[in-house]
């Protein structure tokens, strides 16, 4: 997952890894839940997501925290996809902050969720099987993975650094990033491929002052394009019944 802060708004790119022998995903659509209208696509074997975006430029995503997989493999974990659905009416940072640690997370395994606001102003919320903690405003890239996560984490990041993309507002800079197989087509490269897993899907989400765009990467993004565009039209505060309405179900969930 990378992103970057523009004047109006961000833009945010989510590779999504997966073990060959999952079903592909439903494409993205537009979605909705208490009153709030959201695009995200759907994980086919488990019904929930791991990206959303929503009408008020908010977008939720979720990496798996493979350095902390608890050890019980003997128990009924409730799919971490859902968490994503159900903050996918987020209107404020501090009620989802609220909302996480009231969570009880016992029953799932160790994830990080990502939470951005149209400012850019972002949380990330970490389960690590244990305990929960939140952090304010953290920085990109965020990788997650499977095998050798410490040094594979290390080598994107570095590949990033190296690329100058921190410095970069480029949208087709970061899709190139997002496509890569430096330093090698493998477990290391963003664009990832093993023998048991790959990259399966590339997703961009676009959020300014007047609406949301999302478009999607069907396959690993070394192959498939991005899609024609899915759009949300902002949700502005002309509507101020309706935006106290989310505010009040998200402190309530």
């Amino acid at each position: 997952m990378t992103w970057f802060v523009k004047e109006d708004g961000y833009e945010l790119f989510f590779n999504r890894d997966e073990r060959l022998s999952r079903r592909r995903a439903e494409l993205p659509s537009v979605q909705h839940a208490d009153g709030v209208s959201y695009i995200s696509p759907t994980d086919a074997d488990a019904g929930g997501t791991w990206i959303a975006v929503n009408e008020f430029g908010y977008t939720v995503c979720l990496l798996n925290h493979y350095q902390f997989e608890q050890i019980e493999t003997y128990k009924n974990w409730t799919s971490r996809g859902e968490i994503v659905r159900s903050f996918s009416v987020t209107s404020d940072l501090v009620l989802a902050e609220q909302r996480f640690r009231r969570m009880d997370l016992d029953d799932y395994r160790a994830f990080r969720m990502f939470i951005i606001e149209r400012n850019g102003n972002n949380r990330l919320c970490v389960w690590d099987g244990h305990s929960a903690r939140v952090e304010h405003n953290v920085t990109t890239p965020k990788s997650s993975s499977s095998v050798d996560a410490r040094h594979v984490k290390s080598v994107r990041k570095d590949l990033f650094n190296n690329l100058n993309l921190v410095d970069s507002r480029n949208s087709q800079d970061y899709i190139n990033y997002h496509s890569s197989h430096l330093p090698g087509r493998s477990k290391e490269s963003v664009c990832m491929h093993r023998d048991d897993a790959k990259t399966v899907s590339l997703s961009h989400v676009s959020v300014c002052n007047e609406r949301v765009n999302f478009r999607y990467a069907d396959g690993s993004p070394c192959e498939a394009e991005l899609g024609d565009v899915i759009q949300l039209d902002y949700f502005e505060a002309d509507h101020p019944q309706r935006a106290a309405e989310a505010l009040k179900l998200a402190a309530i969930n």
